[in-house]
């Protein structure tokens, strides 16, 4: 056993070792995982412009795998051959697409997109063809005009806005407003200085006004509200009865208000009285004889 162990043997084994560290550090950088079962595919791409080895596979925009080799196919020298590693759980459907999709700042994924139609899948290794992706840059490009128009019209507006802002009148709307604006500051330090020194006295006087209401208050509350009242009424009673009576030809006072005779008689004799001092006045003889012994 001793023998076996020799150090040629441990040399050996130590290298083989740190191969097979080598192989996963470097499996590992390039985004495979060498300890999770993956199935195994080969792409074909007309174009394969910002595709590299670790390029992430997408499903909905979740990585299910990474790119795991690239090369030329030189046989039919019109395509690139794409082999990537998929998690061992994805079943690819038949007639699914994958296509390449670019960003902006040029990172490249490819996406599959899965056919919900077929209960048939690819096996691992089978060979599959890509189709052509959305190109952001592309399609930037096909914007082009329409963003030089906008362009255009938004030096136009920057003109318009440059004129604006180089007109005197806004100038002298501006200093304007800055003076409103002192001003508008002036009065809030008056109405800051009003709130501090006249308020206080304001919400005395008022508490004094309450606290009188509030005496006044009480004292109507002990005054005797409903025996003057119900004396009033009785009054008012009386003083309708007295009216009613006063209208009635059933006793003196309604028959010297209401008997029109009666008030022609008085007047005749008030009228006959007023002739008989008349003629006293003017012929006293006539009535008055006076002698003298």
């Amino acid at each position: 056993m001793r023998k076996f162990f020799t150090k040629e043997v441990k040399i050996g084994i130590s290298a083989i070792v740190c191969l097979i560290l080598m192989f996963v550090i470097i499996q590992f950088l390039k985004g495979i995982d060498v300890s999770k079962p993956a199935n195994y595919y080969t792409i074909k791409f007309d174009n394969v412009s910002d595709v590299m080895v670790s390029t992430p596979v997408t499903v909905n925009g979740y990585k299910v795998g990474v790119v795991h080799e690239m090369q030329y196919d030189y046989e039919s020298n019109s395509c690139a051959l794409v082999m990537i590693n998929l998690d061992k759980e994805l079943r690819i459907p038949r007639d699914s697409k994958f296509s390449i999709s670019k960003t902006i700042m040029g990172n490249a994924s490819i996406d599959i997109a899965l056919n919900p139609y077929v209960s048939e899948y690819y096996e691992s290794g089978d060979e599959i063809e890509g189709s052509a992706g959305s190109d952001l840059m592309g399609s930037l490009g096909g914007m082009m005009p329409q963003i030089t128009a906008i362009i255009s019209k938004v030096d136009s507006v920057l003109g318009g806005v440059n004129t604006i802002v180089n007109d005197p009148a806004l100038l002298t709307s501006i200093q304007r407003l800055d003076g409103i604006t002192a001003d508008l500051n002036s009065m809030t330090k008056e109405l800051d200085k009003t709130m501090k020194n006249d308020l206080p006295k304001i919400v005395d006087n008022v508490t004094t006004i309450t606290n009188n209401v509030d005496t006044l208050t009480a004292t109507l509350n002990t005054l005797p509200i409903e025996a003057t009242l119900a004396q009033v009424t009785t009054l008012l009673n009386n003083v309708e009865q007295a009216t009613a009576q006063l209208n009635k030809t059933d006793n003196t006072a309604g028959l010297l208000l209401n008997d029109q005779e009666l008030y022609n008689r008085l007047n005749n004799t008030v009228t006959s009285l007023d002739s008989l001092l008349n003629d006293i006045r003017q012929n006293p003889k006539k009535y008055i004889n006076v002698k003298v012994f």
